[in-house]
């Protein structure tokens, strides 16, 4: 009898798709990326459905469209009951655990993440292990696995309050002032920890998927000093991206953006050592050449692109993410260019598994692209944020609304001000935008104010309608529906 694949997929948070030297970006240190990389198929054109962390992960998990699932923002959590990928790996014999931070719950203060496990076992994990972000953990206040163990250190108020520092703008706290305490402790180096002890302790009477969730290189930029040291002040540092976008010319300003740039990096690298030592330990047990690897971020961060930071909109640095795949038959050494996006993981898993995933999912398997049986995927992206939407169709991106200049300040909910929370989802957007990423990869020219493209422009927004009519579907709840 054939034997099954274990499947692992590691996620990111924050991790623009070029910030990676198997990206061409040289001066970002990631060896073990680079090392996946070889060992498998590097996708260069994947975008995730959502911007922001809650909405991006649960369309991951359930293969639903935001506007399916209702889930838009960090205030919408996923439905425990959804149907889920997972649900289908465990009926084909898998073993399904969850380890670090798979973010499906409100981040609101005080929140329970260890309670809250019971409904990440409700969506189809067996084992779980949740973390609650660098945020979550800190200053917001959530309990979670990692709280108990800092508690256990004797440093959790500590942590709080540093981070809270971060939080709360306070001027004694740069975003990207570094790790204060034993470096082993970081939220990653735990995350990581877990996972080899899963590894090591997980009997291998049969296959097992595991979605393992790192919290970098997510903001407050604060990697250990090791990281950061590996950086040094080269003047190289800086991606060829950064002069793409020149910030104000106050000098202060350039280098405070140069120094939060570098702290940035050191964070990847910091991830990419983690996936190092999990990647070791999955070596030493064995289990390597039988397993499936996807790597991913839930979005990207502008990382000073535009005058940006973080996410939240639909440029590039934001909707464009990392992907790597390696195992058994996945090409090795190749790179593709062909669209994809984050939803098409869980057809992807399941793909590799030999089982269907569940019949509201809408992704679709990259499995042929990444054995190498086919060169095509998809024919456009479609990402949305709110009631802000984006098509990329090869070419051309359409941006339905700029969040970036949003005036609308409807449903921005007190206590919760600010997009990650309040951002609006039933009304028209602000602005539209549209580039030819061929000509501008930097998104520099917008071609919607130019009268001499409104054909082209026109002909985005039916590509735009055409897409958002084949999104929508019925509701998998709705027992009575006769649709």
């Amino acid at each position: 009898m054939e034997t099954k694949p274990n499947i692992i997929l590691i996620t990111s948070d924050h991790h623009r798709w070029d910030y990676m030297g198997c990206a061409g970006a040289e001066q970002v240190i990631t060896p073990n990326l680079d090392r996946l990389a070889q060992w498998g198929t590097r996708l260069e054109r994947v975008y995730c459905n959502t911007p922001l962390c809650v909405p991006s992960r649960i369309a991951i998990t359930t293969g639903r469209y935001a506007m399916n699932t209702g889930c838009f923002t960090n205030r919408h959590p996923v439905d425990p009951d959804a149907p889920t990928f997972l649900h289908e790996l465990r009926n084909a014999g898998y073993h399904t655990a969850m380890i670090g931070k798979l973010h499906h719950h409100v981040h609101v203060w005080d929140a329970d993440f260890v309670g809250h496990e019971q409904d990440v076992h409700r969506l189809g994990f067996e084992h779980v292990h949740e973390t609650s972000g660098k945020m979550g953990s800190g200053s917001i206040g959530c309990e979670c696995q990692y709280v108990r163990f800092l508690r256990e250190k004797g440093i959790a108020d500590d942590y709080r309050g540093w981070t809270g520092r971060f939080r709360q703008n306070n001027g004694t706290m740069r975003p990207q002032e570094p790790w204060p305490w034993d470096e082993t402790w970081t939220q990653d180096a735990y995350i990581a920890g877990q996972a080899r002890e899963f590894l090591a302790q997980t009997p291998r009477s049969k296959p097992f998927y595991l979605h393992l969730g790192f919290v970098g290189p997510h903001d407050p930029y604060d990697a250990p000093q090791r990281y950061r040291d590996m950086y040094g002040q080269r003047e190289d540092a800086l991606p060829s991206t950064a002069s793409a976008y020149p910030g104000p010319p106050d000098a202060a300003w350039q280098q405070r953006d140069r120094e939060k740039w570098l702290a940035y990096a050191a964070c990847i690298t910091e991830v990419d050592c983690q996936i190092g030592l999990v990647l070791q330990t999955l070596e030493e047990q064995g289990q390597l050449d039988n397993t499936v690897i996807i790597y991913t971020s839930d979005h990207g961060d502008n990382a000073g692109d535009h005058g940006f930071w973080g996410k939240i909109n639909l440029y590039e640095g934001s909707v464009h993410v990392p992907f790597i795949a390696a195992g058994p038959g996945i090409r090795a050494g190749a790179a593709s260019d062909a669209i994809a996006e984050l939803i098409d993981i869980g057809q992807t898993v399941c793909g590799f598994a030999g089982c269907p995933s569940h019949y509201y999912d809408q992704g679709r398997s990259l499995q042929p692209l990444l054995l190498g049986q086919t060169d095509t995927h998809r024919n456009d992206a479609y990402c949305e944020m709110g009631s802000d939407k984006m098509l990329y169709d090869g070419r051309y991106k359409l941006m339905f609304g700029d969040l970036t200049r949003d005036t609308r300040n409807e449903l921005q909910a007190s206590p919760f001000h600010g997009p990650a929370f309040g951002r609006p989802v039933n009304l028209p957007p602000d602005r539209i935008s549209l580039y030819d990423l061929q000509e501008d990869p930097y998104e520099r020219r917008n071609l919607a104010d130019d009268p001499a493209y409104g054909g082209l422009l026109a002909d985005m927004k039916e590509k735009l309608l055409r897409r958002l009519l084949c999104n929508m579907q019925s509701v998998p709840d709705d027992r009575g529906s006769v649709l």
